[in-house]
């Protein structure tokens, strides 16, 4: 199909970090006093289950509690943890991922284009900036400030509704499988997955699969 609407996730999908992960996840178990029982790689994976955090904050304590009883931690200061996480993650310092850019000039060029993304509007907002994107979308959702996050359906109907879009004609990007794939299926669009280098497959007999599967962002010109 050719969609009319395209909407994207940010984080991974049309960004990524220029932030060494692995030197920021020691400096904030220092800066909290805790001694380190996790890796990067295990808080990612934890953080796809993390469903119903309202702020940045709220989302890593809940990530390093769920890390903290994996590895039978014992008690954990996930607070300090998450402090410290917030304080040292600037939202500034993000780049294109490759492709990323011509994808969403394209889409711009032959759909209604929105975003729709987990993150708190002050924090995404300034990604969006330094992008220079911040008015590249006719809506944008910032889920922990206004729905249910992904997967949940209603950010995707919420986007939706604005640009008065039927689902059936609308195509989300993105790069979290949980989060992505499936919640937009569960709202009735097609999903377009394009994995970063540090997501997750999906489970061997998944529930909702893609659509599209790409390795880059540059290969959704081909939708088109």
């Amino acid at each position: 199909m050719t969609p009319d609407t395209v909407l994207f996730d940010l984080d991974s999908t049309l960004c990524r970090s220029t932030q060494d992960d692995r030197k920021l996840h020691a400096e904030a178990f220092s800066r909290a006093g805790v001694e380190p029982f996790c890796t990067p790689e295990e808080v990612r994976a934890a953080a796809t289950a993390v469903t119903d955090a309202d702020t940045d904050r709220e989302f890593f304590r809940q990530v390093f509690e769920r890390v903290g009883a994996r590895a039978d931690a014992g008690p954990i200061d996930a607070e300090a943890l998450a402090a410290a996480t917030v304080e040292l993650r600037d939202p500034t310092a993000v780049e294109w991922r490759p492709g990323a850019r011509q994808a969403l000039q394209r889409a711009r060029q032959r759909a209604r284009v929105g975003l729709v993304t987990n993150g708190t509007r002050d924090t995404q907002r300034a990604k969006l900036e330094t992008l220079g994107i911040a008015d590249a979308f006719e809506t944008i959702v910032y889920a922990a400030d206004r729905t249910e996050p992904k997967p949940s359906p209603a950010p995707f109907e919420t986007a939706l509704a604005e640009l008065d879009a039927p689902a059936d004609s609308a195509l989300y990007v993105g790069n979290d499988y949980r989060a992505d794939v499936v919640g937009a299926k569960r709202a009735g669009l097609t999903a377009c997955w394009i994995p970063d280098e540090h997501d997750l497959d999906p489970p061997a007999d998944p529930t909702h699969v893609p659509d599209y599967r790409f390795e880059s962002p540059t290969e959704l010109t081909t939708v088109f």
